[in-house]
C-alpha cells in the first residue's frame, strides 16, 4: 500500500451504513473538513442526531448507484456482502476510491489510526490487517505524545519559515534542523518543548563544526550486580557512551539491548589476578577522552567505595579531561538488605564501617576501637580470604566470639548465597560451604536478623535466573514480581547480550516461537554456553521442536494459565 495523506476539505465523501463504525468514519471526515452524505435504511442515535444538526445529509434508504456520483471518496460499512459488492462495483466503475469494512479485497484503500496533535498527525497502518492492532497502538502513542506535541509542530512550521527566509544551502538548513531537534525533543522520552525567542535564530546561524578534540569520563557504579539496581542516571551515561570500560562486578549492569555502535572494553580484575594495572586503566581513560569520545568507567558498587575511583578521577583531573561521578548502589548496603540484614537499626546499631579486608602494606584497620564498639555494625569487602584472620582480629582485640555475624555471596543476585555464624565460627562454616567472592561479611547484633527475614524476603522465584527474548510483556513483569532474575534478550542478540550472559551460569531460557529456538541453536552452533541449559517451552511443538534442534533439557509449561498456577508451575521446574 501506497501511503498519502489526501486533503478532503469541501469534498464530498459518500457512506453507506449508519451504525457504529460508519460513525467513525463519519466523524473521521467531518473532523477533516468534508461534505457527507450517508445512506442508510437505518442509523443509530449519533448518526440521527448529526443529521438534525445539519453536520451531514442523511437519506433512509437502500443505496442506489446515484448515491455515488460526484463523490471523491465512498466508504462502506454495513456487513451486508452484498451492499459492499454493490457499492464498490458502482465506485470502481467511475473511478472512484472505495473503503469496505473489514472486507480488504474490496477495498482501493484502507484508513490509517490517526494520533493528532495540532497539525502533526501520525498514522499508523496495517494495509487492513488488523486494524484492531493499530487502533490499540494508537491509543499507545495518544498516551506517551502529549497536547504539547501540537504547539511544538507549530513551533517547528515557524522555524522552517524561518530558514527558508534565510536562503541557506540545503546542508546548512539541515544543519540548522538537526539542532532544532536535539534542542527540543528528548529521545528517551518523547517529551518536547518549545523553543523560547532567540534561540531559533541561533541555530539557524549554527555552522558544522570538527568534533571537540577532547571528550569527557563518567565514573558510573554499576551497583551490586543486580542490573535492576544500575541508577537511572548511569544507565543514561551508559547508553549514550561511545566506550564503556568495565570491571568485571559490572559486567551483570551492562544492558544486554545496548547498541553495537558502543565499544565495551574490559580491564576486569580477580584476586590475585591484575591483567590490567591501575596505572594503565588511568592512561585508557585519558586517551580514550583524548580522542573526543564519550566514556563511562563503569565499576562495581559505587565509584568512590573500595573501587578506586578516586585515583581515576585524580588522574583524570591532572590530564585535563572533564570529569563526573555517578554514584551507584554499594554491595555493603545492598548485599546485607537482600539477606534480611539490616545495615544500621534504633537501639542496637546506631555506627556503621565500612572496611576492606584486602589491605595492601601496613595493615590500617584498627581492631581495638572496632571490636568493642557494642553499638556498631561492621561491614567487609573483599574479605573471604581474609575472614579467619579477620574474625581471630577482632576477637584478641575484645570482640566477643558469640557475636553475630553473617557473609553474603552474590549479594542481590540471582544465585546469592548466606552463611550465618559467630563471628568465631564464621570462617570455617563458610569454608565448609564453598563460599567465594564477591561476599560480604557483616559483624555484629544486625546480623542475627537474617535468621528472621532472609527466607521471608523476596518472591516464590527467588534464585531462579530466566532468559527469554524480547518483548517480555506481561510475563516478564510476572517473573520479576515473583523475583526471579530476568534477562530480557534482543532481537538480533547484541555484542552486549553476549557477554552479559556469557559471564553468568546457565540461565533458563523461556521460548515461545520457533524463530527463538532457532537463535538458541544458531547460538550453539557457534559455541555459546550461555544457550545450553534447560529450555521452557510455550507448546510441546515447540518442545518437539527444541529436541529436534538439539536441547538436551526441554520442558513445557502452560503459559495460558493463572498467574498464581504459572508461578508453581515455574517453582517446579527450579526446585
Amino acid at each position: 500500500m501506497y501511503p498519502i495523506t489526501l486533503d478532503v476539505r469541501g469534498q464530498r465523501c459518500l457512506v453507506v451504513g449508519a451504525g457504529t463504525v460508519a460513525l467513525r468514519k463519519i466523524r473521521g471526515l467531518l473532523a477533516e473538513g468534508a461534505q457527507v452524505t450517508v445512506v442508510a435504511p437505518d442509523a443509530i442515535e449519533p448518526v440521527l442526531l448529526l443529521a438534525h444538526e445539519g453536520a451531514i445529509a442523511l437519506h433512509r434508504r437502500a443505496f442506489v448507484e446515484s448515491d455515488i456520483e460526484g463523490c471523491r471518496l465512498a466508504f462502506v460499512a454495513t456487513g451486508a456482502r452484498a451492499v459492499d459488492e454493490a457499492v464498490a462495483r458502482a465506485a470502481k466503475q467511475r473511478g472512484i476510491w472505495i473503503n469496505v469494512a473489514d472486507v480488504p479485497d474490496l477495498c482501493d484503500f484502507h484508513l490509517p489510526s490517526v494520533v493528532r496533535r495540532g497539525d502533526l498527525h501520525l498514522t499508523i497502518a496495517s494495509a487492513g490487517k488488523a486494524p484492531f492492532a493499530t487502533r490499540r497502538m494508537r491509543q499507545l502513542l495518544e498516551r506517551k505524545l502529549g497536547p504539547e506535541w501540537g504547539d511544538w509542530i507549530e513551533a517547528a512550521h515557524r522555524f522552517r519559515r524561518q530558514v527558508q527566509a534565510r536562503g541557506l544551502s540545503a546542508a546548512a538548513a539541515d544543519v540548522a534542523y538537526d539542532k532544532f531537534m536535539a534542542e527540543t525533543v528528548d529521545a528517551e522520552t518523547l517529551a518536547v518543548r518549545v523553543p523560547a525567542a532567540g534561540e531559533a535564530e541561533a541555530w539557524i546561524d549554527a555552522r558544522p563544526s570538527a568534533k571537540t578534540s577532547l571528550g569527557m569520563v563518567s565514573l558510573v557504579g554499576a551497583g551490586p550486580g543486580n542490573p535492576g539496581l544500575l541508577t537511572v542516571a548511569g544507565l543514561d551515561r551508559v547508553r549514550h557512551a561511545d566506550v564503556v570500560v568495565y570491571d568485571r562486578l559490572a559486567m551483570p549492569a551492562i544492558p544486554l539491548d545496548l547498541s553495537d555502535e558502543v565499544e565495551l572494553c574490559f580491564v576486569g580484575k580477580q584476586p590475585g589476578h591484575h591483567p590490567v594495572p591501575q596505572a594503565e586503566i588511568e592512561m585508557l581513560l585519558v586517551r580514550l577522552a583524548r580522542e573526543g569520545k564519550r566514556v563511562v568507567r563503569l565499576k562495581g558498587g559505587d565509584p568512590f567505595v573500595f573501587a578506586r575511583g578516586g585515583e581515576e578521577a585524580l588522574a583524570l583531573k591532572a590530564a585535563g579531561i572533564p570529569c563526573e561521578v555517578v554514584p551507584g548502589i554499594t554491595a555493603g548496603i545492598a548485599a546485607p538488605a537482600a539477606a534480611g540484614i539490616p545495615v544500621t537499626f534504633r537501639g542496637q546499631a546506631v555506627r556503621l564501617t565500612f572496611i576492606t579486608a584486602h589491605e595492601e602494606g601496613t595493615p590500617q584497620a584498627r581492631w581495638d576501637l572496632l571490636a568493642n564498639d557494642a553499638q556498631a555494625t561492621l561491614v567487609g569487602y573483599m574479605g573471604v580470604s581474609n575472614l579467619a584472620d579477620v574474625s581471630s582480629a577482632l576477637i584478641e582485640a575484645g570482640m566477643p566470639s558469640d557475636t553475630p555475624a553473617a557473609l553474603v555471596a552474590q549479594g542481590t543476585r540471582a544465585g546469592q548465597r548466606l552463611v550465618r555464624a559467630s563471628v568465631a565460627e564464621l570462617a570455617k562454616k563458610a569454608e565448609s560451604e564453598g563460599i567465594v567472592p564477591p561476599a560480604i561479611f557483616v559483624i555484629g547484633k544486625v546480623a542475627a536478623y537474617a535468621d528472621e527475614l532472609a527466607s521471608w524476603l523476596g518472591g516464590s522465584l527467588r534464585g531462579a535466573r530466566i532468559a527469554m527474548f524480547a518483548p517480555a510483556m506481561k510475563l516478564g513483569e510476572l517473573l520479576r514480581g515473583a523475583g526471579a532474575e530476568l534477562l530480557v534478550v534482543p532481537t538480533p542478540m547484541t555484542k552486549a547480550a553476549r557477554l552479559v550472559l556469557g559471564c553468568m551460569p546457565h540461565p533458563t531460557w523461556i521460548v515461545r516461537s520457533t524463530a527463538e529456538l532457532d537463535i538458541l541453536a544458531r547460538e550453539r552452533v557457534q559455541g555459546a554456553v550461555f544457550a545450553e541449559g534447560l529450555v521452557v517451552c510455550a507448546s510441546e511443538h515447540l518442545a518437539r521442536s527444541a529436541r529436534e534442534m538439539g536441547s538436551g533439557n526441554v520442558a513445557v509449561v502452560d503459559f495460558s494459565l493463572a498467574e498464581d498456577d504459572l508461578v508453581v508451575q515455574l517453582k517446579r521446574l527450579f526446585g
